[in-house]
């Protein structure tokens, strides 16, 4: 079995083992693979967590993927190839995306009302700087990351990028453009306006 098809039959019975009808196949196994991983990112969290666990329980008691579906009430995964037109992904509103991510966050780890990330989302706050170093100290990019207090709300502390420097054009002491040496005008006073 190649790896698309093996791909395909496990998502699908992922989602056959918590009693959602995967897609019908597509032109190839491939294909089929990835309208099945569309589907199935779609799922809940914890939607997703339980097919894992379940497709993983049954495909372990089973030996096989063939037999793992073979023993669902509706085996999906063995249906022949079918031709397919496969549905655009919803895309999520920003306020959406935000909710994802802030679904992870402790509730003592707020957002803050105006100091954002880089991509216009508030940034998360800790109430102790202790506790913005322990993040910190776990983050891959520890070298380019700085733990600073919040202007905007006192005792919390936020994790935040260091601006790379900036190479200036101009070096000091150095003029571009040599001055131009101009003739020397007398001023007179005369009683011309």
């Amino acid at each position: 079995m190649k790896k698309g098809q093996r791909r395909a039959r496990r998502m699908a019975l992922y989602l056959s083992s918590i009693g959602i009808p995967p897609v019908p196949s597509a032109g190839s196994y491939k294909q089929w693979a990835a309208v099945l991983q569309a589907q199935y990112n779609a799922l809940e969290v914890g939607q997703r967590k339980l097919a894992r666990q379940t497709g993983r329980r049954l495909l372990k008691e089973s030996g096989s993927i063939a037999i793992a579906v073979g023993s669902l009430t509706n085996p999906f995964a063995l249906q022949p190839l079918t031709v397919f037109t496969p549905v655009a992904p919803r895309t999520r509103s920003r306020e959406e995306q935000f909710d994802y991510i802030r679904r992870r966050w402790s509730a003592l780890t707020p957002p803050c009302p105006s100091c954002r990330m880089r991509n216009g989302f508030p940034k998360r706050s800790w109430p102790t700087r202790e506790w913005a170093d322990e993040v910190w100290g776990r983050q891959h990019d520890r070298d380019t990351l700085r733990v600073y207090e919040c202007p905007a709300q006192p005792g919390f502390w936020h994790l935040g990028h260091i601006r790379p420097p900036v190479a200036s054009v101009v070096v000091p002491n150095e003029h571009l453009v040599p001055p131009c040496q101009l003739p020397v005008i007398s001023f007179e006073t005369g009683g011309h306006a």
